[in-house]
């Protein structure tokens, strides 16, 4: 009828849903616990639950003090980012919805006051557990302490709630990345998280250090191990709550909420563009034409908030695990990414650059060897040896061993291709309604990797470099010189190599003629 025509087109407005809207539903009112709220992903779940679910609860979010500053501090803090502009324009009063709680997920009790601890156990609904290390080279213990040691102090919280209806554990794709086919299930692991947890307790961190790569085996560092010990840890503890594991693949910048592009971190392939695009990045060591597997980062929140929901309303007695990937739907290789990224950015030059975008990724750990030592060690070297001469400051050689240092954690996940199932992310998708389908989007198969790729660049500028959209006219010129130079370069060497050449032939005549 016209009138409910009318009702649903106010409500769409308002951010609520007359009819269909289940998601909705489910979350008016509820009170939701998130860890990790403040990294990437969780600014931006905490963000989109404030925007887009006004009738929501209260958010708990458990903020340590850090560097000196409190949790209100930090809270002040992160509220400053552009990434809740929108959010203070549409919803002025979201702050009387955020209470943040003092506390330490690597910490026994997760380092609760009493006080605390009761509010949450007495008013939580919802739990979406993200705190975690994403370093690759973490120490083990480190690593141990936030991603598995965490694990099991949320959930035993979570067992003493008195009105829980979800708790997602927020894992990682690649958590059981020794497998190249990953299904939505469990994996085990060859020692069992007890045993580390013992270890750990009882050995020095010279000992530990010894230890660690006999004990992750098969996987590439303490991230992804600790992350699938994180999972054994909810398959074994977990059991009798309603729980569900979301693994997201590694997440990028913004694909349209609540501003495209926005970043906040140089992880993964996040890293290779910034590098390139300031022109100290020349060579990564990888096979281009392997696919990625990459999700926007509103994507995956809207995806981990609708888990959340499908988790509550789960009816069987598996635990559900929902793999959230790229490649099993939409893939795209480096290689495309990479040229998608250029053919766009080259518009979004920054002030930063110190030279001309060139970039190559070599598959040969020989020949990346020669590429590395050409394009960064020894002109790194040369140039910070000038820079030492003239009164600057040397930074070139600091900068390219933390490339190379890099390149050799992300080799592995540039040279290995995975499969993912994902029948469960797209039951997810498909139960929604209409109305929760467009507020909450995450359908891979339909996101446009051009859409992306064409303010992907501007955000690492602006999010990342902190180079306002007013420096361009100056970034631009800059960019040009850069590029005359760069061509200038490029003709002298190859006018060196063709001396170089005719003066081996005039060897090679008088020898033999």
């Amino acid at each position: 009828t016209f009138l409910s025509e009318y009702l649903q087109r106010v409500s769409k407005m308002v951010g609520k849903f007359v009819d269909g809207a289940e998601l909705q539903e489910f979350y008016r009112k509820a009170n939701v616990l998130i860890t990790g709220g403040t990294g990437f992903m969780g600014k931006v779940v905490t963000e989109k639950l404030l925007r887009s679910v006004p009738h929501i609860g209260n958010l708990y979010l458990i903020i340590r003090p850090k560097k000196g500053k409190g949790i209100n501090d930090r809270l002040d803090e992160m509220f400053e980012d552009r990434l809740f502009r929108r959010l203070k324009k549409e919803n002025p009063n979201f702050r009387s919805k955020v209470i943040p709680i003092e506390g330490d997920c690597s910490c026994v009790g997760i380092a609760l006051n009493s006080g605390d601890r009761e509010t949450l156990l007495d008013k939580v609904n919802v739990v979406i557990h993200g705190a975690a290390t994403v370093r690759f080279d973490e120490k083990l213990r480190s690593a141990v302490a936030i991603n598995v040691i965490g694990t099991r102090e949320v959930i035993l919280l979570a067992k003493e709630m008195k009105h829980l209806k979800s708790y997602i554990h927020v894992s990682t794709a690649f958590a059981n990345c020794n497998h190249l086919h990953i299904e939505e299930r469990f994996y085990t692991t060859p020692t069992r998280y007890q045993e580390i947890l013992q270890l750990v307790k009882t050995k020095d961190d010279d000992e530990l250090e010894q230890l660690t790569p006999s004990l992750i085996a098969d996987w590439p560092n303490t991230y992804t191990f600790t992350k699938a010990l994180g999972e054994n840890v909810v398959a074994s503890e977990g059991q009798g709550l309603p729980i569900g594991v979301f693994r997201p693949a590694v997440v990028i910048s913004s694909y349209k909420e609540p501003v495209r592009g926005w970043i906040d971190n140089v992880y993964g392939p996040t890293g290779l563009l910034v590098g390139a695009g300031t022109g100290v990045l020349h060579t990564y060591l990888g096979d281009s034409n392997v696919v990625t597997d990459m999700v926007p980062v509103d994507m995956a929140a809207n995806a981990l908030i609708v888990s959340a929901w499908k988790t509550a309303n789960h009816k069987e007695g598996k635990i559900p695990i929902y793999n959230y990937v790229s490649s099993a739907e939409n893939p795209i290789c480096w290689a495309d990414f990479i040229k998608k990224n250029q053919k766009y950015g080259i518009n979004w030059p920054t002030v930063h650059a110190i030279w001309y975008y060139s970039f190559m990724a070599i598959k040969n750990p020989v020949l990346y060897f020669l590429a590395n030592l050409f394009f960064h060690t020894l002109p790194g070297y040369l140039l910070d040896a000038l820079a030492t001469i003239t009164g600057g400051t040397p930074r070139l050689t600091k900068i390219y061993k933390k490339l190379d240092k890099f390149s050799s954690t992300m080799s592995y996940f540039a040279e290995n291709v995975w499969t993912f199932d994902n029948d469960k992310t797209q039951e997810m998708w498909n139960c929604l309604s209409p109305e929760d389908q467009e507020l909450f989007f995450f359908d891979m198969k339909t996101m446009d990797w051009d859409y992306h790729s064409q303010s992907n660049c501007l955000g690492l500028r602006v999010y990342l470099l902190k180079d306002d959209v007013n420096t361009l006219p100056q970034a631009r010129k800059k960019w040009y010189k850069l590029y005359l130079a760069h061509c200038a370069l490029k003709l002298v060497v190859s006018l060196l190599l063709l001396k170089l050449l005719w003066m081996f032939i005039k060897l090679l005549v008088s020898i033999f003629l």
